[in-house]
């Protein structure tokens, strides 16, 4: 039988051992037990030296020090730290409202609460100076908090949509400093918020590809493409057809494959081929505003054209960041698809991929008959063009369109006749246009 005495004694040195290991603790910025220690020593001379104010003095310094140590240990219980955006998506000229929310639901004020937030280098506050971290492409935002006994405290920033692209939040530092200043405690928060700016969309002056016949007053012996929500009937299944036109129910009645055949819709179709590579050669690097320009018409274009009831598609041989190497987006006009060309729009990354006359040459077989293929570009150069020329030659059915972004581009005799060009004059930055004016190059 276990001694009684003996398992008294060692729950007391465990108890002591849990208090020691609460007062040592290293990650309070002070020695509670060396504080502890002095008001005792403190006390204890007094004592001999029969000094009462001496003795108040060590109490002193002892309540001092539970009192930080214990509000070390409780700052952060029951506070809150919430960040909320009014939108998610925003377009260029907005201001989107970002609110910091600090909540303390305990008998427990914290007098100074520091919130260090991360922010994408894009995010912009009128009157606010972000600083700079060791990280690039991040600022800090530093906000500071005073929140009593059950209270909210809230800051509201507006942050003004200036360029496309991601605005993220987050993650953030909280740190805590007691009233006498003598602890810190630091918790992060990993959550972050962020919203998306379209690029900048404005009017197009000129229609660069015809509402109805892309080859003038040449009629197609043939629909451009078959309307898949039109379905004219049923025929019997011939090798080739694809699965997905196959009619189970007509199947199933007649007992053989049956096929849908579709009504034909003379609806345009339009593939935007945005060139995001602005100098011929490569180590010559980026002009960024004649990016963001040729981005923004592009955007522009594909507008004018889904109000136009086109089906529009979207290529670019630039990247998504985390997501894909390029831009693919077929032809389309179903609700959503506009927005979804300006989401990626605004999530390309300026980079060196594949040059353009290659994606279009990838691309060309899988777009429908009849399609008219635009291309944006800040760089004609001659090898482009007779690149171009030689598709134009065996694509038959395919119209080829030139937006010529920048310098006014030098062209060769047999473009000027078979190709139409547009040019855009870069002297007006992409900012500021009001609308854009395509002028023909003949």
């Amino acid at each position: 039988m276990a001694n009684p005495i003996a398992a008294a004694v060692d729950s007391v040195r465990g108890r002591f051992a849990s208090i020691g290991g609460w007062l040592d603790n290293p990650s309070v910025d002070m020695n509670t037990r060396r504080w502890l220690t002095g008001a005792a020593v403190i006390v204890l001379i007094s004592i001999l030296a029969r000094e009462p104010i001496l003795a108040l003095v060590g109490v002193c310094i002892a309540l001092v020090a539970l009192g930080t140590r214990l509000w070390w240990e409780f700052c952060f219980a029951g506070l809150s730290y919430v960040r909320t955006l009014s939108t998610a998506r925003a377009f260029f000229g907005d201001e989107v409202e970002v609110t910091l929310r600090v909540t303390n639901v305990k008998p427990l004020p914290i007098t100074r609460l520091e919130v260090s937030d991360n922010a994408t280098a894009n995010v912009q506050i009128p009157n606010r100076t972000l600083e700079r971290t060791e990280q690039p492409g991040l600022r800090m935002l530093r906000s500071m908090f005073s929140v009593g006994m059950y209270e909210q405290v809230q800051y509201r920033y507006l942050v003004p949509c200036r360029g496309r692209g991601w605005h993220t939040f987050g993650p953030a530092q909280l740190t805590a400093t007691d009233p006498l200043g003598l602890v810190t405690r630091r918790e992060a928060s990993d959550t972050t918020d962020g919203f998306l700016v379209y690029p900048r969309v404005v009017p197009v002056t000129e229609l660069i590809v015809p509402a109805r016949q892309p080859f003038g007053d040449f009629t197609p012996q043939q629909s451009l493409i078959e309307d898949p929500l039109r379905i004219a009937g049923v025929r019997e299944y011939l090798p080739g057809d694809s699965p997905k036109r196959i009619h189970w129910r007509a199947t199933a009645r007649t007992g053989a494959l049956q096929t849908r055949v579709y009504e034909p819709s003379a609806t345009p179709v339009a593939a935007i081929f945005l060139d995001t590579i602005t100098f011929s050669h490569l180590w010559s690097g980026q002009n960024s505003a004649q990016l963001e320009l040729a981005v923004t018409t592009a955007a522009s274009l594909a507008s004018q054209l889904v109000e136009g009831r086109h089906q529009v598609g979207l290529y670019a041989n630039a990247p998504i960041p985390r997501r894909s190497r390029s831009i693919r987006i077929p032809p389309g006009r179903r609700p959503g698809h506009l927005t979804r060309i300006l989401e990626e729009l605004a999530m390309l990354a300026p980079a060196f991929g594949e040059r353009i006359e290659r994606m279009v040459v990838e691309e060309l077989a899988r777009l429908p008959w009849g399609a008219t293929v635009v291309i944006v570009t800040c760089r004609v150069t001659e090898g482009m063009q007779r690149s171009l020329l030689r598709l134009g030659r065996n694509s038959g059915t395919k119209r080829f369109v030139i937006v010529a972004i920048g310098n006014t581009p030098e062209l060769v005799p047999e473009l000027r006749r078979r190709i139409p060009v547009y040019h855009l004059s870069d002297e007006e930055p992409w900012d500021t246009i009001s609308h854009i004016t395509l002028t023909r190059r003949r």
